[in-house]
């Protein structure tokens, strides 16, 4: 059987998140492309036109703010801004970046149930959802954020997708882009620090159907020992089609998409459907 380790246990500890950063600067799309930090800044002006003033941002998953700063650059500064992270650290990196009249930190594990706080941040709110979806089982965090969300409430979220009509071969093709030596030396040192501790044994990376939906590819990073195996780190890429079925299932309703000229990456703007 193959065990899964929580997406927690690889990014909670300072130095875990110190090594995140590493490989984001070294092999980020995001960072060598400049038409995908365009991308962040699209819904700009839809969000201006649609969002009342005074709002509410929340950012969550946000690491260290780098593309909730993009698209909040372009619109008016939130009343006040909650960033939320498992790694405090970067959440609190990415409060002292963003604008805004009042700011906060939060360590917050998406993998459970939102924070009691969420439900009593004054309205209407923008919540970004950046970088999370590869990483977490999608359609259950979206239903918690969906049955929080209020009618004048937007979600934004984005989606490293798999390009081409295949998703199981456009996976493939963009395999490089985590079979690396950063990654490695991350992902290695997470299981070095992970309690109890997994056997030796050695890393290996590949493309494989997601466990709860066969037809969405997964990367995945196998830690395989004599006595098992376990998946350290996996990251779904959807195809739009994908995306835009968890978010009617989730009871969100599509105002807007935005994809990369490639097909590798895509953000939806989404509110909460009518009943």
């Amino acid at each position: 059987m193959t065990r899964e380790l929580p997406a927690s246990a690889l990014y909670e500890s300072p130095a875990l998140g110190r090594l995140w950063k590493n490989v984001y600067q070294a092999c980020s799309p995001f960072l060598q492309r400049p038409s995908i930090r365009r991308l962040y800044q699209q819904p700009a002006p839809l969000l201006r036109k649609k969002l009342r003033l005074p709002y509410t941002c929340v950012a969550l998953g946000c690491a260290d703010g780098a593309k909730e700063s993009l698209l909040l650059e372009k619109m008016s500064p939130p009343a006040c801004l909650w960033t939320a992270d498992i790694n405090l650290p970067l959440a609190r990196r990415a409060a002292s970046r963003l604008p805004a009249q009042k700011r906060s930190a939060y360590r917050v594990d998406l993998t459970t149930r939102l924070p009691s706080w969420f439900t009593r941040l004054p309205g209407p709110r923008l919540i970004t959802l950046f970088g999370v979806i590869p990483n977490l089982d999608p359609l259950p965090l979206l239903r918690r954020i969906s049955r929080i969300m209020l009618p004048n409430d937007y979600l934004l979220l984005s989606a490293n997708l798999a390009p081409g009509r295949s998703g199981l071969a456009g996976t493939r093709r963009i395999l490089p882009q985590y079979d690396n030596e950063p990654t490695r030396v991350w992902l290695e040192e997470a299981v070095r620090r992970y309690r109890p501790s997994l056997p030796t044994g050695k890393l290996v990376f590949g493309v494989f159907p997601d466990p709860r939906q066969k037809s969405l590819a997964r990367v995945e990073a196998r830690w395989l020992a004599r006595t098992g195996n376990w998946v350290v780190f996996a990251s779904r890429r959807p195809t739009s089609l994908q995306v835009e079925s968890w978010i009617r299932l989730a009871h969100l309703e599509r105002v807007a998409r935005f994809l990369d000229p490639r097909g590798e990456e895509g953000l939806w703007l989404v509110t909460a459907a009518k009943a």
